[in-house]
């Protein structure tokens, strides 16, 4: 009701005359019969009280004053006082009782009409004004509510991201050197409650030695630049060493003076060493692409050395000299074939016969050779529970590994010690060991109590030709192999070591369910032709096939060379017959998997031994064709073209069809 006037006229007509006035030119007026109900009226909002001065001077007037005084800030409501007129000064207690009023408007009896009305008109727009002053001031109000309100959720929705994201918040006041923080950043120091203090010294005194004087220069750069962004390594509360990335703004009075900088910090230990991992693979791989080269290369080198020597010493069985000195030279190539398998193992380029091996039985054939190798200082304990799952490897390659991983226990506990020979059933889920696909693994461990590797030989220790035995007392492939051989067959390979504390080798294997494999024994003299058969043989190095053909002659077969695989497929189609296929794999042009699918769509379905210096088999290879890596024995060579050439079992025969 702020349009409305209360009257309070106690005496005579005056009341009456007044409410009709205004009345007439349409201005609401409620008349008051005393204090009470003229502050009760108050309550429920008035424009302008219109009061007699002599309804002033009677009574006890402390209601209406106290009201008066309890008005809110933007109120004021005007008193319209209708005074007596009298010509003598006015007493001092009215005067005081027109001063408690404050917003009053003093009309002298007898007044014209229209001097009342005008009088009235002004304060009602007067009290307009505080209303709308009131209504501004809670729009105002409202408004900055809401806004505090949406700035309240936007930082609890920055918080909530910042803690989604792992980043801690702060605020720098570079005037009083006091940060304010999130938990979250005093959390990726290593604090799990809120420190009391922080400022820019804290933060430095947590920034490793070797880069403080670098990150405080970064500070110091940025009041300059306005912008800070760092990383660094830190030192946690517990001596942990972890890196930190820190960004912010600096922000500047009106006189650009840097006053305060404000940013967020982030914990990129994971990521660092995430990196670190994918830069040693790509090394790693680079160094494999090279040493499989090489590898492929020696091999070519070895197989007509090997092949050669074979022939020799067959050829001369009865002189006791020559076999003294072949025998010498094929142990010799013997080693090397070894250290070139271990390279391919490296590289994850060798010619594996993954099967399913029980290695438990495997651990208790090699582990009196374990024990000889290690000598009388060295204790071996075996952890080896019965009912393992069986791993698919390869048990030849996996036995070489175990002997490596011996040999270097060995040298590791020079005043003896004990090696520890564990295996497990582990189930991987998405938290095993990085490179490990989720499934059932066989983990096998060799533990032993020797010297230890620091952190700089730990990162080193799987690489190639990397050695800490000195000049001539190792390979440096040991290790190598070993990676090499657990991620072809689809595992993984850890290590942990400290300084004299040991150190544990983890070999993680596939599990099957297949029964375990009879490894069988390699005759030692080579299988004669059973029959008059011809060999087609396809290699381009000159030397390997001519040493190859020589190995096939002298057991009975007619050898047809050829120089490319386009040369053979053209001989085939020209009307060229043989009885089998025994190609190189690598060669220029054409592949030998590619030369069989070749014959094969020809019609020319002619069983077929691959031979490989480098790979098992490309994709262009098909799944049952027979394969034997270089460099190889003479004996090795004929057993596998005297099971080609074996009739096969109807069943057998008819699946073989089938495929072709």
């Amino acid at each position: 009701m702020p349009e409305r006037v209360l009257i309070l006229a106690p005496r005579g007509r005056d009341a009456a005359i007044a409410a009709e006035l205004l009345g007439r030119h349409g201005i609401p007026a409620d008349i008051c019969a005393d204090q009470t109900m003229l502050v009760d009226r108050l309550r429920d909002g008035a424009g302008v009280v219109l009061v007699t001065e002599e309804a002033l001077t009677v009574g006890d007037m402390t209601e209406l004053f106290a009201w008066v005084a309890a008005q809110p800030a933007w109120a004021d409501v005007p008193f319209v006082v209708l005074a007596n007129g009298a010509r003598g000064p006015r007493p001092a207690a009215a005067t005081r009782r027109l001063d408690a009023l404050g917003n009053v408007v003093l009309l002298e009896r007898p007044l014209h009409a229209e001097a009342m009305l005008g009088a009235i008109r002004s304060a009602l727009k007067a009290r307009a004004r505080q209303y709308e002053v009131r209504d501004a001031a809670d729009m105002l109000e409202r408004a900055v509510v809401e806004r505090t309100q949406e700035l309240a959720a936007a930082r609890d929705s920055l918080e909530i991201a910042l803690e989604a994201a792992g980043m801690g918040s702060w605020d720098i006041d570079l005037t009083t050197g006091f940060a304010r923080r999130t938990l979250r950043h005093d959390e990726i120091f290593g604090y799990t409650e809120a420190l009391p203090d922080w400022n820019v010294d804290t933060f430095l005194g947590h920034v490793d030695p070797a880069q403080r004087d670098t990150v405080s220069a970064a500070f110091d750069r940025a009041i300059e630049t306005g912008s800070l962004d760092i990383e660094c390594a830190i030192i946690y509360v517990t001596g942990q060493h972890r890196w930190i990335v820190a960004r912010g703004r600096v922000r500047y009075d009106a006189g650009g003076v840097a006053v305060r900088i404000t940013g967020v910090v982030s914990d990129i230990t994971d990521r660092k060493d995430a990196d670190a991992q994918l830069l040693q693979a790509q090394k790693m791989d680079a160094i494999g692409q090279l040493t499989g080269g090489v590898a492929h290369d020696f091999n070519n080198l070895l197989t007509p050395i090997v092949g050669s020597l074979d022939l020799v010493r067959r050829r001369h069985r009865d002189d006791e000299r020559t076999q003294r000195m072949v025998g010498g030279a094929l142990q010799a190539a013997e080693r090397a074939a070894t250290l070139t398998q271990r390279l391919l193992a490296f590289a994850r380029r060798q010619a594996l016969q993954p099967r399913a091996v029980d290695i438990g039985a495997l651990i208790d054939g090699i582990v009196d050779l374990i024990r000889r190798s290690l000598g009388p200082s060295i204790r071996v304990v075996l952890d080896v529970p019965r009912h393992l799952s069986r791993a698919r490897v390869d048990p030849n390659q996996l036995e070489l590994a175990l002997l490596n991983l011996a040999i270097n226990a060995r040298d590791a506990m020079p005043g003896g010690g004990t090696l520890t020979l564990s295996v497990t059933d582990s189930v991987v889920d998405r938290g095993g060991p990085p490179g490990l696909k989720p499934g059932t693994y066989v983990r096998l461990v060799a533990s032993d109590t020797g010297v230890g590797m620091d952190k700089a030989t730990l990162a080193r220790a799987t690489e190639p030709f990397f050695s800490t035995k000195g000049v001539g007392k190792g390979t440096g492939l040991g290790l190598s192999m070993v990676h090499g051989l657990a991620a072809q067959s689809g595992g993984t390979l850890a290590l942990s070591s400290e300084p004299g504390a040991g150190t544990a080798v983890e070999l993680w294997l596939p599990a099957t369910d297949e029964p375990a494999a009879d490894p069988g024994e390699r005759p030692a003299e080579p299988v004669a032709a059973r029959r008059a058969a011809t060999v087609l043989l396809v290699d381009d190095e000159d030397l390997v096939r001519a040493a190859t053909a020589d190995m096939l002659r002298d057991i009975g077969y007619t050898v047809i060379e050829m120089g490319s695989g386009s040369q053979a497929l053209a001989a085939v189609r020209a009307g060229a017959e043989a009885d089998v296929l025994v190609s190189d794999y690598l060669m220029p042009g054409m592949t030998g998997g590619q030369l069989i699918q070749e014959l094969r769509a020809g019609g020319h379905a002619m069983p077929a031994l691959l031979v490989t210096g480098y790979a098992a088999a490309g994709e262009d290879v098909p799944a049952d064709v027979a394969r034997l890596a270089k460099p190889f024995r003479q004996v090795d060579l004929a057993s596998r073209v005297d099971d080609l050439l074996r009739p096969a079992p109807p069943a057998a025969a008819t699946a073989l069809r089938a495929i072709n």
